[in-house]
């Protein structure tokens, strides 16, 4: 018999399984994780300023009578602002009288006269409704007053050395978006302050 000839074929190669998709998942959102962390690292600052109210954070693993005493600072010198002493005279209590009374027309409805002196600038006014020592406190009003719709402001002030924080809504251009603001805080329960912007 004859001896028959085969053709040599190569040996055949094993398909490569394609990588899975939840693989690829996963590399993605560790390299996604990873460039967060590094921007957040990168550019995240803290805030300026601020001050703790109530006691400092302790840090983990740091033991108050072990730590070592740090070489004394250098007193720092506070910025020497006009302003902290401008502002508390620019504010004024509004008289019920004026409150009462109506606002003029606008200045184009009126006739103007030809020697005239330079018109002052409109008023502003805002509505105190509380003056409260306790950060928390004050957060506390401003929260309920933002259910009834209206946006407060809550500002740190020094009066002989006692710290007191003052809840206000405002500033409002006229007197009549001021009285509405009031008539709604009295519907509610609250009374305020009127006061005038020079």
């Amino acid at each position: 018999m004859a001896r028959r000839d085969y053709k040599h074929r190569a040996a055949r190669r094993k398909k490569r399984q394609p990588v899975p998709v939840w693989i690829w998942l996963l590399v993605g959102y560790l390299a996604g994780a990873a460039s967060v962390g590094f921007l957040w690292v990168k550019f995240a600052q803290e805030p300026e300023g601020g001050e703790w109210i109530g006691a400092p954070p302790r840090q983990a693993g740091k033991n108050p009578a072990v730590a070592k005493k740090a070489p004394p600072k250098k007193p720092v010198q506070p910025p020497s602002f006009d302003f902290y002493n401008l502002l508390p005279d620019q504010e004024v209590v509004v008289p019920e009288e004026e409150l009462n009374r109506p606002e003029p027309p606008p200045a184009a409805a009126r006739e103007k006269p030809r020697d005239t002196a330079p018109a002052s600038p409109p008023r502003k006014y805002m509505l105190q409704v509380s003056s409260v020592r306790s950060a928390r406190e004050a957060d506390a009003l401003k929260a309920k007053l933002a259910f009834l719709g209206l946006q407060a402001q809550v500002s740190k002030a020094t009066i002989k050395g006692v710290t007191w924080y003052r809840v206000r809504l405002g500033p409002y251009s006229s007197k009549s978006a001021m009285q509405q603001a009031r008539k709604r805080l009295a519907a509610s329960g609250y009374s305020a302050l009127p006061i005038a912007l020079k």
